[in-house]
């Protein structure tokens, strides 16, 4: 049965995301498509994806029937649908090469530039990779005696053996190479063809112990078996031989002291239609490793009645992708203190980031310092479709028990962070989103202040009062982007001139007017208290009704810190710890997430 609660919108976020990866070659249609915008979708899939952005989970195909249940839900909701083009050819993969190129399509995912291009994406973002790699490993359970895993490859070996009578598939003394391997961050990366989902494979991966940590969604992983069911008998033994492999490669990292092994499935997108020389496509390929694997820890220190909760980046980098952001908000819930509410979650500058849209040029910004409100209210839009891709129906009701009020900051893609020594010349908006989840209501502000390097790229909020919310739970609250902080300066208003101080001089009389209670600030960094402190200490000092203020923002220093060419290489002057406590006025639970490598 399809679920109700599905929407209109559901369903066009499933068909983006179709767009972005294509469709699984097992989840085609052969009798009828969706037709939408002139490009055909198939309508179970498209259902099965949409409940993901209602309910949180892809729907089983099992669960509701093709065809006319599938076809007349679309309907009702204005979709259409059209029986499959002739043009639409579906084939084995075992018979494309008999077949003319004529009929079918270019791509398959033997593509040996998808192969290549997953390599030059993994030396774009970790240099050093080795491919075909070797690793020195024995091939046969009594390899792994001194091993605690050992039971539990003997268990699966047997049982492999056990399958069709095939005992000697280990042909050979050492594990057979990786498709990849990351030397500087120690982790395998495997690009697995539909050959590789075989039953053999689901009777391995069904054994293997929840606490084993995987770079893959092993349930995915267990249906992809069961809807390929790939078979390859030669050599007669093959199926079981590629299953163990795959079975050593999985458990190698936890007996050997490596990250778990990130596995790619050919056919979740076409990837040779990213570009390494493209940013976005970087990060792009950057948030699905990310997504598969077991890159963050997150930890949390709480004041005694805390009012405000924090989620602070602890990380050099940070992409922002709607998919990490709603898997780390999740594991935030999971590590919230028991019987402790907050009234406001803050997170920092461009928490979620968005691509800017096609259809809006530097003409139709007109001057960026006072841009079009058409424009705006369209990137404003567009930055509202990623926060309601986060908070659906069901996680803001998980979300309203631990907090009343949160707030996103949301940019739009740029190469480099707005920190005042880098020049952005490149178009983006910064937004903040102050959600009410009590009211399902959604307020936004942005920056109104850039810094003098991105105020030719930086798209303005020129209405300084967008910055202040009267809640009638909580009085007057002003929310603050990155830089707009600095307006209150001492410092800052010695070097201010022109348009910049006049801003200055505006806002802090409107500040004075609006007579805030509670202050909210999201940097994209902070690296020492002196960046933010003396701002708010004359904040505090001009606005005495001001009772409690926090900045949440993005810690770039690490343990084992590399600088890129060109970049300062100042150290620290003062810890994280010393930041956090010099950021706030009233209790907090600060929330640090760091990545693991």
């Amino acid at each position: 049965m399809i679920p109700k609660n599905i929407c209109r919108k559901h369903i066009l976020y499933a068909i983006k995301e179709i767009d972005r990866k294509g469709v699984f070659r097992s989840r085609e249609s052969k009798k009828f498509q969706v037709f939408y915008n002139g490009k055909y979708y198939p309508p179970k899939y498209v259902i099965s994806l949409a409940n993901k952005y209602a309910n949180g989970l892809e729907l089983d195909p099992s669960e509701f029937s093709g065809g006319q249940e599938a076809n007349k839900f679309l309907e009702k909701m204005g979709f259409k649908i059209v029986e499959s083009p002739p043009s639409m050819v579906f084939v084995k993969r075992s018979t494309l090469k008999k077949i003319s190129s004529k009929n079918v399509s270019k791509h398959y995912e033997r593509c040996p530039k998808c192969k290549r291009t997953i390599e030059i994406m993994l030396r774009k973002i970790y240099g050093n990779v080795k491919c075909n790699y070797k690793i020195e490993t024995g091939t046969k359970p009594e390899d792994y005696k001194d091993s605690t895993l050992y039971p539990i490859l003997e268990e699966i070996f047997s049982e492999l053996q056990n399958l069709r009578g095939h005992k000697d598939f280990v042909r050979s003394r050492v594990l057979p190479p990786c498709d990849f391997f990351i030397p500087n961050h120690g982790f395998i990366v495997e690009f697995d063809e539909s050959q590789h989902f075989t039953y053999c494979r689901k009777v391995a991966l069904s054994k293997y112990p929840e606490s084993l940590e995987l770079g893959f969604d092993r349930k995915k992983w267990i249906k992809l078996c069961e809807t390929i069911n790939a078979k390859d008998n030669d050599p007669p033994y093959r199926d079981e031989q590629r299953a163990w492999y795959d079975t050593l490669r999985d458990f190698i990292p936890a007996i050997k002291g490596l990250r778990p092994t990130l596995r790619l499935f050919s056919q979740d997108f076409q990837w040779c239609s990213m570009d390494p020389e493209k940013p976005s496509d970087v990060k792009k390929f950057k948030a699905i490793l990310e997504e598969r694997g077991q890159e963050w820890e997150i930890e949390f220190k709480e004041d005694p009645d805390p009012f405000i909760a924090r989620i602070i980046i602890h990380a050099r980098e940070w992409d922002g992708e709607v998919q990490t952001v709603r898997k780390l908000l999740n594991e935030v819930c999971k590590k919230w203190p028991k019987d402790k509410k907050v009234k406001f979650t803050i997170t920092c500058g461009g928490f979620i980031q968005f691509n800017w849209p096609k259809n809006i040029s530097r003409k139709d910004i007109g001057d960026n310092k006072n841009p079009n409100s058409k424009a705006i209210d369209s990137l404003v839009e567009e930055a509202k479709k990623c926060v309601g891709n986060i908070l659906d129906n069901n996680f803001c009701e998980k979300l309203r028990e631990l907090t009343d009020y949160i707030t996103l900051g949301v940019d739009s893609y740029k190469e480099k962070v707005s920190i005042t020594r880098n020049y952005i010349s490149q178009l983006h908006v910064e937004l903040i989103f102050l959600v009410d989840l009590k009211a399902n209501k959604f307020y936004w502000t942005g920056k109104s202040y850039p810094t003098p390097n991105q105020q030719h790229g930086l798209v303005r909020i020129p209405d300084l009062r967008t910055h202040f919310f009267e809640l009638d739970d909580v009085g007057k609250v002003m929310i603050l982007g990155c830089h707009d902080l600095t307006i209150f300066n001492p410092r800052s208003d010695v070097v201010a001139s022109g348009w910049r101080k006049d801003l200055k001089e505006e806002f802090k009389c409107i500040v004075k007017k609006e007579d805030p209670i509670i202050a909210l600030h999201h940097p994209h960094t902070t690296n020492c208290i002196n960046v933010w402190t003396p701002a708010w200490n004359n904040l505090t000092k001009m606005i005495s009704s001001i009772e409690k203020y926090a900045s949440a923002g993005r810690w770039p220093h690490t343990k084992h810190h590399s600088y890129k060419e060109g970049e300062r290489k100042d150290k620290p002057h003062c810890t994280l710890e010393d930041v956090l406590k010099k950021t706030k006025s009233g209790g907090t639970i600060d929330f640090i997430l760091r990545k693991t490598f």
